[in-house]
């Protein structure tokens, strides 16, 4: 597959673009939905890549993870663990390949964690309460 991934729709819709250009996700109509919460890190992690795993749950944007990308925080929490060099605890630091280093920031761009992808999201305002709204 050559050129840029696609775009997930809801970070589209986060960035107003289905108000913008509907058109454009007509295609996407009946793309599959991913509202169900991402739950707990999966039992295949370690403790220390479950607490990374929680980590990137708890510092992304709200409404962008479920649990169809729960796979992919795992794999995110993996690779976090080597990249960082961090231990939650006492332990060895383990040096990092770029090809994992990359892959890592991979993860997190397209979850919408980087300066540049989170200029991206236009979450809009809540409305205001009407007196008169059920």
């Amino acid at each position: 597959m050559a050129g840029r991934p696609r775009t997930p729709t809801n970070i589209l819709k986060l960035r107003g673009a289905d108000k913008v250009h509907p058109g454009r996700l007509k295609e996407r109509e009946n793309e599959p939905e991913n509202n169900i919460s991402i739950g707990a890190a999966p039992d295949y992690l370690d403790e220390q890549e479950s607490k990374a795993f929680d980590l990137i749950v708890k510092e992304s944007i709200e409404k962008v993870l479920g649990g169809a990308d729960r796979m992919a925080v795992a794999q995110a929490a993996k690779l976090f663990m080597i990249c960082t060099g961090q231990n939650f605890e006492d332990g060895e630091p383990v040096k990092a390949t770029s090809n994992q280093q990359n892959l890592f920031f991979k993860y997190l761009s397209q979850f919408g964690m980087t300066p540049a992808d989170r200029s991206k999201i236009n979450i809009p305002k809540a409305k205001p309460k009407n007196k008169f709204d059920d």
